[in-house]
């Protein structure tokens, strides 16, 4: 929890706070990874709290650089509208929309002209972005750091800016891009935030969750191919997904 004083404060208030969680619409598929901070996002809507949940339809198109090791393949529109065109469907195993509203990225950042994002990019310096452990590793290995990936964080930073959150919830490798946020907030005379992460959990063999490991439990799985997924786990997980 950053700044972990800022967080009490607000919780202690008692007043209804704003908390959202974006999710990118990057892959066609939902799976126990994002479940955590979807769990997360709904205790605070049973707490009584204005939850939000945010498909990031247009920063998609860019790719999140977190925790790539190569840089990822940019989305077109036409591919991104099928990945969240069943998004909300998928996160309803998880999330009760009757307390969680729904909002789209490309609301916004589809508006923003030349001007408006330079203005963003002001706010934050080159040595900033290149603190970012992804990006130092690539540059060491000699792999090339796209300029566009640098762009991201001023992205979703701009949404907890249109939104004006109290409180942003993401996995541990979203911390730069939700301080990114924190910092606009400030600079655009909105409200102060606290950013709350979540652990990311491994795949079933204990590499990265990732669909290309076929690691994965999707949320739409069959029951049956869920448990034998799950009974397929390693030992050492056990205790770590008990616990999230």
């Amino acid at each position: 929890v950053i700044p972990e004083a800022l967080a009490l404060e607000k919780l202690k208030s008692g007043k209804k706070l704003r908390v959202y969680l974006g999710i990118d619409a990057t892959g066609a598929q939902l799976h126990l990874g994002h479940a955590i901070p979807l769990r997360k996002l709904q205790a605070f809507a049973d707490a009584g709290h204005h939850a939000i949940f945010l498909v990031g339809s247009f920063t998609a198109m860019i790719g999140d650089p977190s925790g790539r090791d190569t840089m990822r393949e940019p989305l077109t529109p036409k591919q991104v509208e099928a990945n969240f065109k069943n998004y909300k469907k998928q996160a309803g195993k998880v999330l009760d929309f009757k307390k969680v509203e729904v909002v789209y990225n490309h609301e916004w950042l589809e508006k923003l002209k030349f001007e408006g994002i330079l203005g963003l990019a002001s706010h934050f310096t080159m040595q900033q972005m290149r603190e970012r452990e992804m990006f130092r590793r690539r540059e060491e290995a000699g792999q090339p750091v796209s300029i566009h990936e640098f762009m991201y964080p001023l992205m979703v930073g701009y949404d907890s800016v249109m939104l004006d959150v109290d409180c942003e919830l993401g996995g541990t490798d979203q911390e730069f891009n939700m301080l990114a946020g924190r910092t606009l907030q400030r600079a655009y005379g909105k409200r102060e935030k606290f950013v709350l992460t979540t652990p990311l959990i491994e795949g079933l063999d204990g590499r990265k969750m990732s669909k290309t490991y076929g690691n994965t439990v999707n949320l739409t799985d069959e029951p049956s191919d869920m448990f034998g997924k799950i009974m397929s786990l390693t030992d050492n997980l056990i205790i770590k997904y008990l616990l999230l």
